[in-house]
């Protein structure tokens, strides 16, 4: 499909689809429909079954799960060149988070059937050892939040996912500033970094006071990149 060559320039350069051969990245578009998803909708849902992927092009997605206290955290968010659904594909098993598009524009995706896509990434051991590059480096993503959550007060682990995402997903259409253009909650900042929305909305405060970011309902500006990563990786 032309829009999938069209989009590509715009993927991470370390992203998966970004990486794929040609070839692949072609048989996999061969195989796949395009679909689209406004901003709150549902690509997958938690404990379902379901092992189609979701191979996304544009935009972000977030990656929740639902607590046993019936409260929902954010694990992680995804943007255009990454994976969704590719557990699933592997193992057979139910989905294990619900995603949910949450960028400013529509999220385009290529939505593959699991068997064919596991098929196509089997003719080719690049693209399998890719595979296992990218489930790997979720994992251990997943890791080290688990263990900055045990590690420093809350703004200093506010200041690590900040720097996480502006790496990952932020803009600078104002000049230094960085703009992280994803809607999240406070509640979700707080599920980020372990913590209350009450706790979370003391850590923005902080370092909002601080000058280090500006926050709206949703998102955060940051304002002085070198020295929240200096408060949240200290030498």
């Amino acid at each position: 499909m032309r829009r999938v060559w069209s989009l590509r320039s715009g993927w991470a350069n370390g992203s998966f689809l970004a990486r794929l051969d040609d070839s692949v990245l072609a048989a996999l578009t061969g195989i796949s429909e395009l679909v689209r998803f406004e901003r709150d909708d549902v690509l997958t849902h938690q404990n379902q079954s379901g092992t189609d992927v979701f191979l996304l092009l544009t935009s972000y997605v977030k990656v929740t799960t639902v607590l046993p206290n019936r409260t929902r955290a954010l694990l992680a968010v995804r943007a255009g060149g990454d994976l969704i659904g590719e557990l699933a594909a592997l193992d057979g098993g139910v989905r294990t988070a619900t995603v949910i598009a949450c960028g400013a524009e529509p999220v385009e995706a290529l939505r593959v059937d699991g068997e064919r896509f596991v098929d196509v990434l089997s003719s080719s051991p690049g693209a399998l050892r890719m595979l296992s590059e990218s489930v790997a480096r979720k994992l251990r993503s997943a890791t080290q939040r688990r263990i900055d959550h045990q590690s420093g007060p809350p703004h200093v682990r506010l200041a690590r996912v900040l720097v996480e995402m502006a790496d990952d997903h932020g803009a600078t259409p104002y000049g230094k500033a960085v703009v992280i253009k994803i809607d999240v909650t406070r509640l979700e900042w707080g599920s980020l970094i372990g913590v209350s929305k009450r706790t979370a909305e003391r850590a923005i405060a902080s370092l909002r006071q601080a000058g280090l970011i500006g926050s709206g309902t949703k998102r955060i500006t940051i304002h002085d990149l070198p020295r929240l990563r200096a408060l949240a990786y200290p030498e």
